[in-house]
């Protein structure tokens, strides 16, 4: 992969267990720190119905435009389903909606720091000229709606990911109706909602999009319900832009095992509230872990299933390194923020084992 013409990601333990897939046995030996995909499996019942279903699922083209798919989404979120259009993962949604949102040369506001995608599409494929609002290290990067609205004066167009990545942190609804009502008429709000199943109660943001047109939330599948591996995503936003936006969607966008994994997962609220609670106190008691390492300077408020902290020397690239030789890969964050230079590290909330692995890992390679 040329670095020049893609955004930096995580998943470099691919290298480890091997990109061609040889043996995936291997994945037992290397802890995926550096992506933020679910330390659980999916819902019990995706998984049997696809195993019962299997060969049939693999020959079988899917509904061309996942419509049971969408009425599910529709049921479960409370919104229309004309507000809702499917693709394989928020990522290929990004690259067909912001044609139609932004302008070269038009003006984007993006949060600092940020998952690094959004400004490669706006930057180098859209062209626009992009504004990045500093989040504060002071206040935990929450973000403040009056600072982001005065950021925001000239934009066409602000993009947020809620909670953010890799900071963690976030606005609940309540805060994003005070920014919404802070911001010019003329300013498009992208909301991305990958991690917000997390959160409390009070964040998610759907049923807004669907009746303010000026918002369009994008929603994944991937994490929250240990989806990663099959791609389903939607975005929600005013019916009229997406019926605008219906015509450049591909057919079969989402695949069959995908669409009927997604179905079952959404009719298992239970399994992934329960989840959630678990997610929530294994990463306390990581967050506490990682403050009491010699060479941890902070550990920032997060809400969801990674955190971000801070470190002194040997510097992040070392520490990585290092700790790669022993199986455990981390994210260095130097490319989700010019301001992060060689200091801040982002690691995904793990099983017990897993984490207990980090925490070994990491004080061998601060030490």
């Amino acid at each position: 992969m040329d670095p020049a013409k893609h955004a930096v990601h995580g998943g470099d333990f691919f290298r480890a267990i091997g990109e061609e897939f040889e043996d995936l046995s291997r994945s037992g030996a290397v802890v995926s720190a550096d992506v933020l995909d679910a330390w659980y499996d999916p819902s019990p019942q995706a998984v049997e119905k696809v195993r019962l279903w299997l060969p049939w699922l693999m020959r079988t083209s899917p509904p061309t435009h996942g419509e049971g798919l969408r009425r599910v989404i529709a049921r479960s979120r409370g919104i229309p389903e004309e507000s809702i259009l499917l693709g394989s993962g928020t990522s290929s949604l990004m690259y067909l909606a912001f044609p139609t949102l932004a302008d070269r040369g038009s003006l984007a506001v993006l949060l600092d720091p940020m998952y690094g995608e959004y400004s490669h599409i706006l930057e180098r494929v859209v062209g626009c000229r992009v504004v990045r609002h500093e989040l504060s290290a002071a206040e935990g990067f929450r973000p403040d709606p009056d600072r982001q609205a005065a950021d925001c004066r000239d934009a066409s167009l602000l993009v947020m990911v809620n909670p953010n990545s890799p900071t963690g942190s976030g606005l609940d609804a309540e805060g994003m109706e005070r920014l919404l009502s802070l911001l010019p008429s003329g300013c498009r709000v992208w909301i991305d909602e990958t991690y917000v199943d997390f959160a409390p109660e009070g964040w998610c943001c759907e049923r807004i999009a669907a009746r303010d047109r000026r918002v369009i939330v994008a929603k994944s599948m991937s994490k929250f319900y240990a989806l990663s591996g099959l791609r389903v995503g939607y975005l929600v936003g005013d019916p009229e832009w997406i019926a605008r936006l219906e015509p450049m969607s591909p057919p079969w966008s989402v695949g069959l095992i995908a669409q009927v994994a997604a179905v079952e997962a959404l009719r298992d609220p239970d399994y992934y509230a329960e989840a959630r609670r678990i997610t929530e106190e294994k990463r306390v008691g990581l967050a506490r872990e990682l403050a009491s390492l010699p060479g941890v300077e902070a550990v920032y408020p997060s809400v969801t299933n990674f955190l971000l902290f801070r470190v002194g020397r040997p510097g992040a690239a070392e520490i990585v390194r290092r700790c790669r030789e022993l199986g455990v890969f981390l994210r260095n964050c130097d490319s989700l923020s010019p301001r992060f230079r060689d200091d801040h590290l982002r690691t995904a909330v793990k099983d017990d084992e897993a984490n207990r692995r980090i925490l070994e890992a990491l004080r061998l390679a601060l030490g």
